[in-house]
C-alpha cells in the first residue's frame, strides 16, 4: 500500500519519461498507431525460394528497413507509394489465393491457412517482407516470410 497523500504521477509526466531515442515510435495515447512487430511466426524451417538463412549484411538491411516503418504511423505506412509503371500502393495486403502454390501450401503446414490475406511490405526492387498484420488496435506484424527475390507473387 502507498502512503497517505502521495499521488501517482500524472500520465503527462509519466508521457515525458520516454527515453528521447523513442521520440516518434512510442504511442502518444491519441491518432494513429506506430507498427509494431512480433517474431513468433517466423518461418525458420523451410528452405524453399524464400527463407530465413541470411546473412548479417541482409540482417542488418531487414532490421534498418524496420526501423524505418516504425517511425511511421500505419496510415503513413499504407499512403507509401511505388514507383515506376506499375505504381500502386508500395506496403499491401495481398490476397493469399494469390501466392505461388507453394507459398499456400506452405501456410496450410504452418497452420496459418485460416488467413484470407498476408501483409507484404516491399524492402527493395524485388525483395519482400512477408506476415500477417492484425486487425485490432495497435496493429502488429508478424512476418513469416523473407523473399529476396519476389518469388511468392511475382
Amino acid at each position: 500500500m502507498g502512503r497517505k497523500g502521495k499521488r501517482a504521477p500524472s500520465p503527462i509526466i509519466a508521457a515525458k519519461q520516454a527515453p528521447r531515442r523513442l521520440a516518434g515510435i512510442a504511442h502518444d495515447g491519441e491518432g494513429e498507431h506506430h507498427p509494431l512487430w512480433r517474431l513468433s511466426l517466423l518461418d525458420h524451417e523451410f528452405d524453399g525460394g524464400w527463407h530465413w538463412k541470411i546473412d548479417g549484411a541482409t540482417t542488418v538491411r531487414i532490421t534498418r528497413f524496420l526501423q524505418e516503418m516504425e517511425r511511421l504511423t500505419w496510415r503513413q505506412v499504407w499512403d507509401q507509394q511505388a514507383g515506376g509503371q506499375n505504381r500502386g500502393a508500395k506496403h499491401k495486403f495481398i490476397p493469399v489465393e494469390s501466392l505461388c502454390k507453394d507459398a499456400q501450401n506452405r501456410l496450410t503446414v504452418l497452420q496459418l491457412d485460416d488467413f484470407e490475406q498476408l501483409f507484404r511490405f516491399r524492402v527493395g526492387w524485388s525483395e519482400r517482407l512477408w506476415g500477417i498484420l492484425t486487425d485490432e488496435s495497435p496493429r502488429v506484424f508478424y512476418p513469416i516470410w523473407w523473399d529476396p527475390d519476389h518469388k511468392i507473387c511475382p
